[in-house]
């Protein structure tokens, strides 16, 4: 499941309506989407070990749960509670990305930066010394005048601006969008007429404060003096920009120095207090034990997942739970838990117990294979280090965490490893969000050969031929698309950069992030194998992302959304539900498989190559003289099998869908 924060509503009816029909075996997810992936391992550990029957009907309900409006803001958005030190910014950031007039809400914003007696101070400094100079007023009454000056200009502003909020709102246009672009109207613009009235009566009403002082002084009555006094008033942009730009500084160095003390993110997963109901990770913890009917005191684990058998082997384990993180120190993806051979990991329990709750911590704790390190396992700061519990009893909410860890939102999580290239240090890695590395992991549960469906989910932007009709039946509605055949989902919709003025810059930019953080995803989509069993959800602009005051109505559409990708799955792949899905992806698969076995065994079969790789077997000394026979067998096998496909005149690589993929060694996560 893919990751987007906000866009994780998707999920929950989409799980349960798979549940209706299917036992889930493997389930993966990053970032948001791990959210949802744990909900529905904890769901279906519950169903099956009979202690919460109807999980997934409670885990159906959850859209409605967090769109429950109190004082102005959703259940959703209340889970992500900042820091005190950066509640501001939050509130900044979220307004931003709130507002329907984006321009309306930069110009709120960059207002409520300006540290107005910064502004004062400038214009005492500047304008009322050339008050002075110029119109022989007294040092007193040229600061007075000054003063005078930028008051009246602030309330001709403030007047201005509830004098265009009483104006009755200009009609609203149809809902359908128009066939083709138009130019804005004035009445499209009330953010530009506003600005721009604001300014010219605050100007207007600054130039008559400072005619009337000046009025009946000799030699500057007439208005060609009184003219020669309007730079003065050119000197006010300036220092409202002096007080702006020490406001913003301020508020740039509190947002630094906020984030490295908050661990890089506005908010730590933890209730701060300032809400009355429970912040995202604690409520997380509480959730997922009652999806999976445990009680609320220890957490649930991936060994309560993988039932009796504890085993590290996915195949072994009754309930495979799978999500990513990404190890930014070390530039690098980890699945979690994490596998063998992924090295020991310690935490500093000060550092934790700001973004886990005290249950989870106590268990961290108890379950800890050593007692707290010291000496060269110490923390830099000479602190005792927690060596990370095996992964069998590894709470289901560290992992969550610390693959939702998105950058600035959420405080990246902090573990401690020894670097054997440095002798053997103890080093800081920073975790965060999973979709840094790998937004949707097709490849986890991925087999050669397959023994039943692996369904993935993929949410994207809406094709513009194909716009979205929330009233329309589903699969019809340019919301969910599903391919019904092996020609379908082949070519990729792909939106070209605006490069009409220099600001395509940004676009060009965005595309470069974007390309960096996908391309291993998007990569996947159009292959055979593949494309057969990727659901494609649209969003419209507003939904998912970021947005975590989304109104009632875009969570309900896209609950809606993700039950109507189910239902489509299910037609396509289940046998009661009437289609060949898996039947067909049997077929692909195995025509995949075989290609590229014909196409090792060609090369195996080539007389230079077998005998290089016979000289390989025989220098190793890895192998004993028994592997070294099967090695051998193995080898003329494959020589056997090339001569075979020569001889026969056919090819299964010739027969594979198009694109055609390559069968190589990757690396394990």
């Amino acid at each position: 499941m893919k990751g987007g924060i906000t866009s994780g509503v998707v999920y929950p009816k989409l799980i349960a309506r798979l549940a209706r029909g299917y036992a889930f075996k493997n389930i993966g997810g990053t970032s948001a989407g791990a959210i949802a992936a744990a909900a529905c391992a904890a769901a279906e550990c519950g169903r099956q070990s009979g202690r919460q029957p109807a999980a997934f009907a409670s885990l159906a309900g959850l859209p409605e749960e967090l769109q429950a409006q109190e004082q102005g803001r959703s259940r959703l958005a209340r889970l992500f509670q900042p820091a005190p030190a950066l509640q501001a910014h939050f509130d900044m950031a979220m307004r931003y990305i709130d507002a329907k007039d984006k321009l309306r809400a930069a110009l709120g914003i960059a207002a409520a930066l300006v540290h107005w007696p910064t502004v004062v101070g400038a214009a005492l400094l500047l304008i009322a010394p050339l008050v002075m100079l110029s119109t022989h007023l007294t040092a007193l009454r040229s600061a007075a005048t000054t003063l005078a000056m930028l008051a009246t200009a602030a309330g001709a502003a403030w007047l201005t601006h509830r004098a265009f909020a009483l104006l009755p709102a200009p009609a609203q246009a149809p809902a359908a969008p128009p066939a083709s672009p138009t130019p804005p109207t004035a009445a499209q613009r009330p953010a530009w007429l506003r600005l721009a009235a604001e300014l010219a009566c605050a100007a207007a009403a600054g130039y008559l404060v400072l005619a009337a002082a000046i009025a009946g002084l000799p030699g500057h009555a007439g208005p060609l003096n009184i003219g020669l006094q309007v730079p003065f008033l050119l000197l006010v942009p300036l220092c409202v920009a002096t007080g702006f730009g020490w406001g913003a500084w301020r508020s740039a160095a509190a947002l630094l120095q906020g984030l490295h003390r908050n661990q890089y993110g506005l908010c730590s997963g933890r209730s701060t207090g300032s809400d009355a109901v429970t912040a995202l990770t604690d409520w997380l913890s509480l959730y997922l034990n009652q999806l999976a009917g445990l009680p609320p005191g220890r957490p649930l684990t991936f060994g309560d997942l993988w039932g009796q058998q504890t085993s590290t082997a996915p195949e072994n384990r009754a309930i495979n739970l799978e999500v990513v993180t990404t190890a930014l120190s070390q530039q690098m993806p980890y699945a979690l838990p994490f596998r063998d051979g992924s090295g020991g990991f310690y935490f500093h329990p000060a550092e934790w117990a700001q973004l886990f709750p005290p249950s989870v911590m106590d268990w961290l704790l108890q379950q800890a294979p050593q007692p707290p390190q010291t000496g060269p396992f110490a923390a830099p700061d000479g602190s005792p280090l927690v060596r990370l519990c095996d992964p069998a009893d590894t709470p289901v909410v560290v992992a969550v965490r610390m693959s939702l860890s998105f950058p600035l939102l959420l405080s990246a999580v902090p573990l401690y490893a020894q670097d054997y290239t440095d002798s053997s240090k103890l080093k800081r890695i920073w975790f965060s969000d999973g979709g840094i590395s790998s937004n949707m992991p097709l490849h986890f549960f991925d087999t050669l050969l397959p023994e039943h469906p692996t369904f993935a989910i993929n949410l994207k932007e809406a094709h513009p031929k194909y716009p979205i009709e929330d009233a329309a039946q589903c699969g019809l509605d340019g919301r969910v698309y599903l391919p019904s055949d092996n020609n379908q989902g082949r070519l990729r919709y792909w939106a070209a950069t605006d490069d009409a003025t220099p600001a395509g810059l940004f676009g060009f930019l965005g595309n470069i992030f974007a390309t960096m953080h996908s391309w291993r995803d998007e990569i996947l989509f159009p292959y055979p194998g593949y494309r057969d069993r990727i659901v494609q959800i649209s969003l419209r602009p507003g939904e998912g992302g970021l947005n975590l005051n989304m109104p009632k109505e875009a969570v309900e559409r896209l609950g809606d959304a993700g039950a109507c990708a189910a239902e489509m799955l299910y037609r396509r792949f289940h046998p009661q539900g009437g289609g060949n899905g898996w039947d067909n992806h049997e077929q692909v698969q195995v025509l995949s498989v075989l290609g590229n076995l014909e196409r090792l065994a060609k090369h195996a079969g080539a007389p230079e190559a077998a005998a290089r790789w016979r000289a390989a077997v025989a220098r190793s000394k890895r192998l004993g003289t028994n592997e070294k026979i099967l090695a051998n067998d193995l080898l003329s096998d494959l020589e056997a099998m090339g001569a075979h496909v020569s001889a026969s005149g056919d090819s299964m690589e010739d027969r594979m869908y198009r694109p055609r993929p390559e069968m190589k060694l990757t690396p394990n996560l």
